[in-house]
C-alpha cells in the first residue's frame, strides 16, 4: 500500500516522534488516549525518507481547520481571529488555542492531559502548572472583554467552556 493512501484514510491527528524512548512513546501514547495515529522514527534521516515519500505520493497534509462557533463566540483558525457577538477578543496564540479547544466541544470537560497534548503538543508528564497558568491568563482576558463567556474549573480533572447561549 502507498503511503499516500494510507495518510488519506487517517482520520485523527498523526503524532511523529523522532528518536523517542521506549517511556516517552508510552507516555505519548498514553496522552492521546488514541486519539491520534503515533509514527516512531529512529532519527532525523529516516523522517526526511518519510517526509520524501510522504510529499511525493500524498495529497498536501494541511487541512483547514474548521471555524468554531459556539454560542456567541466565533473562533476563526485561519484568520487567528476571536470574537463575542462580533466583538474581537484579544488574545495570544496560546490562549486562542486553548479556547479553540475547550469550545470545539463545549460542555466536554477537558483534562489536564488531554489539554498538555493538544494544545502544547506536548506529553502530559503530570505537571498541571503551564495548563493552570495558561487558563488564568486565558480569564483575564475574558473578563477583560465585554463577554459573559468563562471557563470552568472541574475540580481534579480539567476545565470546560462555559458559553451563555451554547451547548453548555
Amino acid at each position: 500500500m502507498e503511503t499516500g493512501n494510507v495518510l488519506e484514510r487517517l482520520d485523527v491527528p498523526l503524532v511523529l516522534c523522532v528518536g523517542t524512548s521506549t517511556e516517552q512513546l508510552a507516555a505519548i501514547a498514553e496522552a492521546t488516549q488514541g486519539r491520534a495515529a503515533v509514527l516512531y522514527l529512529p532519527d532525523q534521516r529516516a523522517l526526511r525518507t518519510a517526509l520524501d515519500t510522504t510529499i511525493a505520493e500524498a495529497p498536501p497534509l494541511l487541512t483547514a481547520h474548521p471555524v468554531v462557533e459556539c454560542g456567541g463566540l466565533r473562533l476563526d483558525p485561519g484568520s487567528r481571529s476571536a470574537t463575542w457577538h462580533g466583538a474581537p477578543l484579544a488574545l495570544s496564540a496560546r490562549e486562542f488555542d486553548l479556547l479553540s479547544a475547550l469550545a470545539g466541544e463545549p460542555g466536554r470537560v477537558w483534562t489536564f492531559a488531554e489539554l498538555t497534548t493538544h494544545v502544547w503538543g506536548r506529553p502530559y508528564v503530570g505537571d498541571t502548572q503551564a495548563v493552570v497558568s495558561a487558563v488564568k491568563r486565558l480569564r483575564r482576558q475574558l473578563r477583560a472583554a465585554p463577554a459573559d463567556l468563562g471557563v470552568e474549573s472541574v475540580r481534579g480533572v480539567g476545565y470546560r467552556v462555559a458559553v451563555p447561549g451554547g451547548s453548555h
